[in-house]
Order: structure tokens, then sequence, then C-alpha cells
């Protein structure tokens, strides 16, 4: 389920390694963040209040959230659960996304091994998110050897084709993951409290990240005026 969020015109806060200083103060005119994801994304904001948080922020006017359990990034016909036809739901809706931050691909991983696959999928929502901003967190599933693998491959093909998109990059989201005991959960797909703390985190720092790439696209030059000799 979709939640749109006005966001409150504050300064902009952010996190990790964000310069706070290179994110625009006020969010681009009618600038719009999506946030797409699968149920890391609806834990995240479960426990750690996301949604609400990168309102707070005030780095874009309107604040789109949605992340669905199971969610895969496209490929079937479902709705809820395919990225793909959630973002073309959510266009038809009426929003227009200035950025988009995707978490998916978990689920991705445990129905195929295939680098091919891969390909595909990412390129298709890409394709149909268009030619904005977009951040793409990278994947961390590691309850079986196969997931673990699968993960690695995923990932090192989410690079390779996001580098065909100029406005396009991804997120080490694998590094944060991995970065102490705690963060994930016993099923080693889902996050701790704290890791779902972590990836909040996270996602405030995209949303700076995008914030400025957003407001560097809208931003135009007035040039100085000329003064002609009479």
């Amino acid at each position: 389920m979709a939640v749109v969020l006005a966001a409150v015109l504050v300064a902009a806060t952010t996190w990790g390694s964000v310069d706070a200083r290179s994110v625009p103060q006020t969010p681009a005119p009618g600038s719009t963040l999506l946030v797409l994801g699968d149920s890391l994304t609806w834990g995240a904001n479960h426990f750690s209040r996301t949604q609400s948080r990168l309102q707070e922020t005030g780095e874009f006017e309107t604040v789109v959230y949605d992340g669905w359990w199971s969610r895969r990034i496209g490929g079937i016909t479902s709705t809820k659960y395919s990225g793909v036809n959630t973002y073309k739901q959510i266009v038809a809706g009426g929003v227009r996304p200035s950025a988009v931050l995707v978490a998916l691909g978990t689920n991705d991983v445990f129905f195929s091994g295939k680098r091919s696959v891969y390909e595909s999928l990412i390129r298709e929502l890409m394709n149909t998110i268009g030619d904005i901003p977009v951040v793409w967190m990278n994947v961390h599933r590691v309850e079986s050897s196969t997931t673990a693998r699968r993960s690695k491959l995923f990932n090192t093909t989410l690079e390779r084709v996001l580098a065909e998109y100029p406005r396009a990059s991804t997120y080490d989201w694998v590094s944060l993951a991995t970065s102490g005991p705690r963060y994930m959960a016993f099923d080693k797909i889902h996050q701790s409290a704290s890791g779902y703390e972590l990836r909040t985190m996270a996602y405030l720092e995209i949303a700076g990240t995008l914030a400025l790439r957003v407001s560097e696209t809208t931003t135009t030059t007035v040039p100085e005026p000329t003064t002609v000799a009479p």
C-alpha cells in the first residue's frame, strides 16, 4: 500500500556520508520521492518510523512510501507483488516521482539464479521509471549458500546494468548489513530491530543524495543582464 505524505518544510537533516552542506535546505518545487520496496522496507517503517522520518527531513515536498511482503522486481502479473506494476499503478493514480529509492531484489534471488533474468528484471523496472534519479540498494540474503551466492550475482549484475543509466546508482547495503552481528534477524533474510534502524538511516542518507540530484536537475541559472553600449 502506498502512503503519500506531504513533507514538513524544515531544514534538511542528513545521515551517513552525505554532506549536510550540499543537501538543499528547501525541497525542489513539486518534488516527490518514491520509496519502492518489499518486506524489508515495510519492516523499517514498522520498527523505525522510516516514513515519517523521511517526511520530517523536508527534502521532498511529497514522499510516497510503498513496501509489500514478498514483492519482486517484475516479471509477474500481480500488482502488489510486482515492483514494476506497483510503479505503474502509482503513476496512473496521478503521482509523478521526481526520484526513486528502489529496495527490491531480495525475493528475486530466491526464485532465480540466472544473470540474464536479473538483467531483464532490472531493465524492466528502470525503463518503466524513466529518466529520473534512482538509487537502488543492493541485496543481502544469506539463509542458504544458494541465496548467498545468488545475492552476490544479483549485486554485480545490478552494478553493471545500472551503469547503462546515467541518472542511476547503487547503494551498498551489504557492507552495512554485515558491519555488525546484531543487524540480521534469525531467518538471515530480514533485519533485527537494530538492523531496521540501520536500514532507516540508509534510506535517509539516500534521500539526501536524491534530493541533491533533483535540485541540480531543476535549478536553472539566470544569465547576467548584458549592457549594450549606446
